[in-house]
């Protein structure tokens, strides 16, 4: 049976509602944290159309020269396949450091989205001090943004060839118009015999953009991100270190590259986590929605079922399920301040319970 216009118009409203007190942060208010990630990839794709020759010369001798001088004139590039290649005994070993290699590449270009995603369901029947939600998976998002936006930036006012243009055309300038290498990921592909990396590096808006690595900057900011506990960041060590090598025996960076992706993670770490605490200390209770006030008000109280039966403005009417409410016991965070923006909350003193179990409308 079909639905009346005047039907579909009152659930539509009525699930709109719905949505809006579920909220626990205003949706402008996340559209803020996430402009700095829109920012980047709108200049990370439509950097192609930069007319070349308004584009700086592409520097193809800085990064070895600084490369060579942090290694003492050794380098880490190809490690360990330049030292067990031409040996048929060691074969194998060479094809599993090409795979595990691609393996890390593949799970890099998805991996902070994904990350993003579990820290949200993972904070997000946590509560402060004040019965506030904690800003944690926005916060990583806002960082994250300010990464990609400054390093883009730099990448395409200082462009940089990547060890593999030097190891085969060497110092000489290239053509803003050729396309990116594979690389030692050309080794994976043979063996899968699928031309995965050939298609996603040769077309790849930003050939020239080695310095500062991203590759190597990702995994950093992952881990200081990750939930407090040794497991959480033994295993963020773990998948930063993969990339790092990952990056060097592909041919895709200089260690320089990598330890400019951590000074630029270090920086933008502090730097958005300031200027986000400023921004919360400035908005306050503005950013918060209807959720969070209800959160506020009755705390974290196991077995309390919360109903929202009215809704005005920022006002919300709330019903009690239950005929005797006991004394809310929340948890004290160690978190330095009350908006939470800072991501090393304890795990054993924060609110594990959903602050609103169930919602009805009149």
């Amino acid at each position: 049976m079909a639905l009346s216009t005047e039907t579909a118009v009152k659930y539509f409203y009525i699930y709109k509602d719905r949505i809006i007190q579920m909220q626990r942060f205003r949706w402008w208010f996340k559209l803020l944290l996430l402009l700095p990630t829109i920012l980047w990839f709108a200049e990370f794709n439509m950097s192609k159309y930069i007319p070349s020759s308004i584009r700086p010369v592409v520097d193809t001798t800085t990064l070895p020269y600084l490369d060579s001088r942090i290694l003492f004139g050794y380098t880490l590039l190809h490690w360990p396949r330049s030292v067990l290649e031409g040996k048929p005994d060691w074969q194998g070993l060479i094809y599993f450091f090409d795979l595990l290699s691609a393996f890390v590449y593949v799970i890099h270009f998805c991996f902070a989205w994904i990350f993003s995603l579990g820290i949200y369901f993972y904070y997000r029947k946590k509560v402060d001090t004040n019965g506030k939600p904690l800003i944690v998976p926005w916060s990583f998002l806002w960082c994250l943004g300010l990464l990609n936006l400054t390093a883009v930036t730099v990448q395409l006012c200082w462009p940089t060839a990547p060890p593999w243009y030097v190891e085969i055309y060497g110092t000489k300038p290239p053509s803003y118009g050729m396309h990116g290498d594979p690389a030692g990921l050309e080794n994976a592909d043979n063996l899968l015999h699928i031309p995965l990396f050939s298609s996603i590096y040769g077309n790849s808006p930003i050939v020239f953009g080695s310095f500062p690595s991203l590759h190597g900057a990702w995994p950093i900011m992952i881990t200081l991100f990750t939930p407090a506990g040794k497991k959480f960041k033994i295993m963020g060590s773990i998948y930063s270190g993969l990339v790092w090598w990952a990056a060097l025996y592909l041919n895709h960076h200089y260690l320089t590259d990598l330890l400019g992706g951590l000074l630029f993670v270090i920086l933008n770490y502090f730097l958005g986590l300031s200027l986000l605490k400023f921004i919360t200390n400035h908005l306050k209770e503005r950013i918060y929605g209807p959720a969070a006030k209800i959160s506020s008000l009755y705390g974290d109280v196991p077995g309390l079922e919360l109903v929202v039966v009215h809704q005005d403005d920022d006002n919300s009417v709330v019903r009690l399920s239950e005929d005797s409410v006991r004394t809310p016991k929340l948890k004290k965070t160690a978190s330095k301040d009350d908006n939470s923006v800072f991501p090393f909350v304890p795990l054993d003193i924060v609110s594990e319970n959903s602050f609103v179990k169930n919602e009805k409308h009149l």
